[in-house]
């Protein structure tokens, strides 16, 4: 039997074949990880995305403002304030009238309108933090607001979240505020006393970061966050507190200060810093029954005594400077009459006079005309002696 040549022949090219397919198949892996980009290309495009998401165009769709609060100045013109998805400040020294004025926005916002102040919001959801007085004081903030608006208690505790924390923890109020946040979904953030937040108001890191989050808090929520901090001790230092009343001046939108009035319980609330127009400023103070009522009208009649007062401090300086001015003036001439015999021509006086001080001539007039007039020296006939002092 003969058998094909090519019968049980293996071809002599099959390992080569087996190279060739797991070279292809390596050379198809490489590509493939060579077409992945790298961490570093990973890296630029995330940050080409922000770069895209938040850029402004001519045509991008900004949502207008809204904002929680306005006041109508004493001319008339209504000025808005407190937007939402923002951060805002109320500062002052101690004892100060910070809670005082924070009662009255909370009873505006209740009540539609108190004093100067509209509420610019319908049935307002407010969350108020209080992480300095006690729980007694903090109650009191409730009570107060019953008295200015007489809204019953079903009305206030159904729309405002009142906390005290004093005796929180440091490292509880950031979480505490961000899921009182998310359960409550509020309109308007009191965080009375926001130093508590943080470690030290002078750690520049650890304040940066907590303003930064109260923005993001803010943003994310659709809501005006209003953070209260002390100013500097010192009288004439309206800065707020360390690294973290820097950044809050910095970042808030508007910054409000409260000063009391000098000898007086008169709280006045002004506008230092704003992002837009300055709301007007406006006044509180107390009845004899403990109410917070406006004192506008008597804060602009502390206004009048104190420019009065200013006016005539400024009149009496003028005055006693000119006094002093006569009075080194006549001590030169006084001099130049008595070594002229005790009398002289007003023509002389003025040359030795001005060889004496070096003065011209038109000033020299001015000065023997005003001793003339103040009774210092007599003319007659134009021979200047000086007046003669009587006896007493």
């Amino acid at each position: 039997m003969i058998k094909n040549e090519y019968e049980n022949v293996q071809p002599q090219n099959a390992g080569q074949v087996d190279n060739q397919v797991a070279q292809q198949a390596v050379c198809g892996i490489v590509d493939k990880a060579v077409a992945q980009p790298t961490a570093e290309e990973q890296a630029k495009e995330q940050l080409r995305q922000v770069l895209r998401e938040t850029r402004i165009r001519t045509y991008t769709d900004v949502p207008a403002e809204k904002y929680t609060l306005a006041v109508t100045g004493t001319d008339g013109d209504v000025t808005e304030f407190f937007v939402r998805g923002d951060i805002h400040a109320v500062k002052a020294k101690a004892k100060a009238g910070k809670t005082t004025a924070l009662k009255v926005m909370l009873a505006t916002l209740l009540k539609g309108e108190m004093f100067r102040l509209q509420s610019l919001i319908e049935k307002p959801r407010i969350l108020y933090f209080d992480t300095e007085q006690s729980r007694t004081d903090t109650k009191h903030i409730l009570d107060d607001v019953v008295k200015m608006t007489g809204l019953g208690s079903d009305v206030i505790d159904s729309q405002v979240s009142l906390h005290s924390l004093r005796r929180v923890d440091q490292d509880q109020l950031l979480p505490l505020l961000r899921q009182a946040i998310e359960d409550k979904k509020p309109d308007v953030v009191f965080i009375d006393g926001i130093v508590e937040f943080v470690a030290s108001f002078n750690d520049e890191v650890e304040s940066k970061g907590l303003i930064k989050d109260l923005l993001l808090l803010a943003q994310d929520n659709d809501c005006a966050i209003v953070c209260v901090l002390h100013t500097n001790k010192s009288d004439d230092d309206h800065n707020m507190r360390g690294h973290l009343g820097s950044f809050l001046t910095q970042k808030a939108a508007t910054v409000l200060e409260c000063k009391k009035e000098k000898g007086s319980s008169v709280i006045t609330v002004a506008c230092t810093e704003a992002r837009h127009k300055e709301p007007a400023e406006w006044s509180i103070t107390f009845a004899p029954d403990g109410t917070i009522v406006s004192a506008d009208e008597q804060r602009l009649q502390i206004r009048l005594k104190q420019e009065a007062e200013k006016k005539q401090k400024q009149e009496a300086a003028k005055e006693a400077k000119r006094e002093q001015k006569l009075q080194e003036n006549m001590r030169v001439a006084q001099s130049i009459i008595h070594k002229a015999g005790d009398s002289i021509s007003r023509s002389e006086l003025n040359s030795l006079w001005v060889k004496q001080t070096g003065l011209d001539r038109s000033t020299i007039s001015r000065h023997i005309k005003a001793l003339i007039e103040a009774g210092k020296l007599v003319e007659n006939n134009k021979i200047i002696t000086v007046a003669t002092v009587p006896a007493t």
